[in-house]
């Protein structure tokens, strides 16, 4: 049995820690560090940016983790990428987790670093470097919603949650927060996540991890645009006592689902915020030929301005939607295709239908509803999470330095 948890976070499974506080690195004057540490090293699985330009965190992180699993915290600022900032960028990374190390009593090289925010400035490190005693001694158990708030950057919204698993051998948890609200598209975005629980999960989980972001942080896209410094980090201590490969094979599935059911509630939260966003919707594609096929139309799909401008406008404007699937790459035929806003068939086998308006501009007046096409190809189905397209998100955007 699943239950989430009311104003959970990253601290809900037992054995973590987390903080966040002011350094000075944003302008704004809000919460700009944040410290997430487990007090058992904890197995950790991450995945990066697929972006040719990565940023120096990225690039530290990766070299840590090619020669450890276990990862003991991780320091977060936000307000400055330390992307495109050259060798100083990857030293100021590395100095940013040896200082933390020192000030945690821990090892060499057995944290991690991430960074969030403006590209192509140099991190104010004297601020950092004399804000992480603060951040140390600010550790706790109640911390999720501080380090929630501190790795935000143009969000509007605290992305932070966690459920409870129940076991044979007794419960389970599993917490996370995340940022992000524009430079989104899968793949990772300008998106960081923070995943932790304390189940003790196997060695080679990184697949089904992967698999999980697949179908969450992977689904999701606002703008298009992929980021520098995209990084989900999934921490597993092992505190509850429960190991993994211990659990049935019926309750290890269910331990799958709530990840993945938590990995996308995160991801969907941020296309809720996306910048300028008014509505999520959720683009669905069934009878596909494969899983990947599904996927790869539903996210084309997220992607077209054309249909994120009618989003916006709240016109059901379902060529655009069939044109941008005919465009994805999937096989397909229009002939076979069914199309659904919400519960309202708008064209079955690929004409369209004499459907009640009136229930069409309801769904599409709503703040959240579904997009389905039906390929009527094969078994596979995946969903993609999108927003519209607003004149806020232009805004934003065009004054984002100033």
């Amino acid at each position: 049995m699943v239950t989430m948890l009311h104003e959970g976070g990253v601290c809900s499974p037992q054995g973590f820690l987390a903080a966040g506080i002011r350094a000075g690195i944003k302008a704004s004057g809000n919460l700009d560090l944040a410290l997430l540490k487990s007090e058992i090293p904890a197995r950790c699985f991450a995945v990066f940016t697929t972006n040719k330009v990565k940023a120096a965190p990225v690039l530290y992180d990766r070299e840590v983790l090619e020669n450890s699993e276990h990862i003991s915290a991780v320091l977060i600022n936000s307000g400055n990428a330390n992307a495109c900032t050259g060798t100083q960028g990857f030293a100021d990374a590395a100095q940013m987790a040896s200082l933390t190390e020192n000030a945690l009593e821990l090892s060499p090289k057995s944290m991690l670093v991430c960074s969030t925010g403006i590209i192509g400035r140099m991190l104010p490190m004297d601020k950092i470097e004399a804000a992480i005693p603060q951040i140390v001694t600010e550790l706790n158990e109640n911390g999720s919603e501080a380090f929630g708030k501190a790795i935000l950057t143009t969000d509007l919204a605290l992305k932070s949650m966690a459920l409870e698993l129940r076991t044979e051998a007794g419960s389970v948890r599993i917490g996370g927060a995340c940022k992000g609200s524009g430079m989104i598209h899968p793949n990772m975005a300008t998106m960081l996540a923070f995943i932790t629980t304390d189940i003790l999960l196997p060695s080679d989980f990184q697949a089904e991890f992967k698999a999980s972001i697949a179908d969450s942080f992977n689904a999701i896209t606002v703008d298009g645009d992929t980021s520098t410094n995209d990084t989900c980090i999934l921490l597993s201590n092992g505190a509850s006592g429960i190991n993994f490969l211990d659990l049935s094979i019926s309750e290890q599935s269910d331990f799958r689902r709530a990840l993945a059911t938590l990995m996308q509630e995160l991801a969907k939260c941020i296309v809720r915020d996306g910048e300028g966003a008014t509505k999520l919707i959720e683009l669905r594609v069934e009878k596909a030929e494969t899983h990947a096929d599904a996927l790869q139309m539903a996210r084309f799909i997220g992607t077209s301005n054309l249909a994120k401008c009618a989003m916006f406008g709240e016109d059901p404007n379902w060529g655009r939607i069939l044109s941008s699937a005919g465009s994805s790459g999937v096989n397909m035929s229009a002939e076979h295709t069914d199309l659904y806003f919400g519960d309202v068939l708008v064209l079955a086998g690929g004409r369209p239908t004499e459907c009640d308006m009136n229930a069409l501009h309801a769904v599409v007046r709503q703040k959240e509803y579904k997009v389905t096409l039906v390929l009527n190809m094969g078994d596979a189905a995946a969903s993609a999470f999108t927003c519209d397209l607003s004149y806020d998100y232009v805004k934003i955007n065009a004054e984002y330095t100033t």
